[in-house]
């Protein structure tokens, strides 16, 4: 009976063997499969870890080829310096790539979009003189109408806008018929805040002043109800779905119109058509004329305004009275200065103040 108790295990054993070698088999290929996918995921958070760690070495070249930018800004200013604002555009020396760029500057003229490689990217160079735009700590009740027209704005909301904003800077706290002062209005704000009484230190700044609304800078449908409602929700919130087809306004914005540097006269070698359009007297026909002579470029050389005299002789219909409110010349620049690299920018600009070639930084700012 042993014998065949023996027999029958042998026999069992037998049967068994296959579906245990399956069942390793089965098993190995599972591991496998596992630890295929471990490493694939192992292998791709190591791409993305990679991918990271260029992009963020990437971008901080170009955050220091954007600030190499300004050494070159500073460099031109103080070339420009040299250079009589009747030179010609060809440099005596041919070597002198910076010539031209400096003689721009020497003849009052903004200089767009210089491509300047450097290392495995480039920097993109833009010099303008500040007052090409709007200073708005000089505007008068007669500017902020001519303002408010070029844009868009219809004539029964001028008084509603204008009023609160001189309130902001006048000296006193009497409040105009639709303006706004601290005692009567932004005391009474959660949380509650004082009228400036003085100039802006910035356009956004005006963001506070009652009724003013981002739709206001940046251009969009501006809701009429913003003008007499809580500055707060006017403020940071949209409102543009509450009112109906037939109340929609679409206005162009003010923001890159305006400064708060220079001393309020327009540079009209670097003023762009919005800005002209604000001169008293100064319709679309010459707004223009005065870009397209500006632009003129005769035998290789362009043709700036030399002088306001200049401006008057070669443009016929302008009012005298903007005699006094224009300039060909500028010791306030907006300088930007754009570092790229493998598609990434940065993307920085100052204003600078020039003075006997030296470059004085009075604001800066690193776009995200």
């Amino acid at each position: 009976m042993l014998l065949t108790f023996l027999k029958k295990k042998a026999f069992s054993l037998k049967q068994n063997k296959p579906q245990k070698s399956g069942s390793a088999l089965i098993l190995a290929l599972v591991l496998i499969v596992v630890l295929s996918i471990i490493i694939t995921s192992f292998s791709f958070e190591a791409q993305i870890e990679q991918m990271y760690m260029r992009a963020a070495r990437d971008r901080q070249k170009c955050r220091f080829y954007a600030e190499s930018g300004f050494a070159i800004a500073e460099m031109l200013m103080k070339k420009s310096q040299k250079i009589s604002p009747n030179a010609t555009m060809s440099a005596d020396d041919e070597e002198d790539r910076w010539y031209e760029a400096a003689a721009l500057l020497a003849k009052g003229m903004p200089i767009q979009g210089l491509v300047e490689p450097i290392g495995d990217g480039y920097i993109i160079l833009d010099i303008v003189p500040e007052p090409g735009r709007i200073n708005v700590n000089k505007l008068t009740e007669a500017d902020w109408e001519r303002l408010l027209e070029s844009i868009g704005m219809p004539e029964e909301y001028w008084e509603d806008i204008i009023d609160p904003i001189l309130d902001w800077m006048d000296s006193d706290e009497t409040s105009n018929p639709k303006g706004a002062e601290t005692e009567d209005y932004y005391s009474e704000l959660e949380p509650p805040y004082k009228a400036k009484n003085g100039p802006v230190d910035t356009v956004r700044e005006l963001l506070l002043v009652k009724g003013f609304s981002e739709t206001l800078l940046t251009g969009g449908v501006f809701d009429p109800s913003t003008l007499d409602g809580d500055v707060q929700e006017n403020r940071f919130s949209s409102r543009f779905n509450r009112f109906s087809e037939t109340n929609k306004i679409v206005i162009a914005g003010i923001e890159n119109m305006l400064t708060t540097y220079g001393d309020g006269k327009i540079n009209i070698q670097s003023a762009d058509y919005d800005v002209l359009r604000t001169l008293p007297e100064v319709d679309d026909i010459l707004a223009r004329a005065i870009i397209e002579e500006r632009e003129l470029i005769e035998d290789d050389e362009p043709q700036p305004f030399t002088s306001v005299d200049d401006l008057f002789s070669r443009i016929e219909g302008l009012d005298e009275s903007i005699r006094n409110m224009i300039s060909v010349d500028s010791e306030y620049y907006r300088i930007t200065s754009v570092g790229r690299v493998n598609n990434i920018d940065v993307r920085i600009w100052c204003i600078a103040f020039v003075s006997d070639g030296k470059l004085e930084i009075l604001r800066w700012c690193e776009e995200p």
